[in-house]
């Protein structure tokens, strides 16, 4: 069985949640579940989709009526793959791709850039906090646990204990990032320098996560 990229197992994963779907109700579930968190092209659900077809983890059938659309359905190979990959190694370091922070970085020190790195600081504060609002607003729609079975938008098909926690993840980042970000609109990026003793430590900003690695 060959390698499959993540974007793969996205594809078996939705697949297994929902039983079956055609491309366009993937991709409208991607940008409502994993699309928070997993750059999905809409061009890759089907380029994946074929993938999976020609290696029989996923089939293809054209629906008999109306606009015979494809509808794709996992096979048993295929949650057999799906579930081999969800108890494999996942030891891989996580990919940053944060236009922001590649702009900070090209940014120049001293009097004559600071005003723009504040302002760039600004914009980013506020598209986090527009992140972090949409955040809030899934999970103010989300059923409590032990609940009925979601149906807002934003959920995605499936949200239990372990989506949850993936929400939650989502709601920390975006506080640390209008954090990080605030503190250098309202102090400058020396105020954040990790060579400076007043810029915060991971015990500062995590300190459960120091615990863990005194451990």
């Amino acid at each position: 069985m060959p390698t499959f990229s993540a974007s793969a197992y996205v594809v078996l994963g939705l697949l297994e949640q929902s039983g079956s779907a055609t491309p366009y109700a993937l991709d409208r579930e991607i940008q409502e579940s994993v699309g928070h968190f997993w750059d999905f092209p809409r061009s890759q659900i089907y380029a994946e989709a074929a993938r999976l077809v020609r290696h029989g983890l996923v089939l293809e059938e054209r629906e008999g009526s109306g606009r015979r659309r494809r509808r794709l359905s996992i096979t048993q190979a295929g949650r057999d793959v799906l579930a081999q990959w969800l108890n494999g190694p996942a030891d891989h370091g996580t990919q940053i791709r944060d236009e922001g922070l590649l702009r900070l970085f090209f940014q120049q020190d001293g009097s004559s850039g600071a005003g723009q790195v504040r302002q760039l600081a600004a914009q980013q504060r506020e598209a986090h906090r527009r992140k972090l609002a949409e955040y809030e607003a899934i999970l103010a729609s989300a059923p409590g646990p032990g609940g009925p079975a979601a149906d807002a938008v934003g959920l995605g098909l499936r949200f239990e204990a372990p989506q949850a926690a993936a929400l939650a993840y989502g709601l920390r980042f975006e506080q640390l990032a209008i954090a990080f970000w605030t503190e250098i609109v309202e102090h400058g990026a020396d105020a954040v320098d990790p060579r400076s003793l007043a810029a915060p430590t991971v015990r500062d900003v995590c300190p459960e996560g120091d615990k863990s690695a005194d451990d």
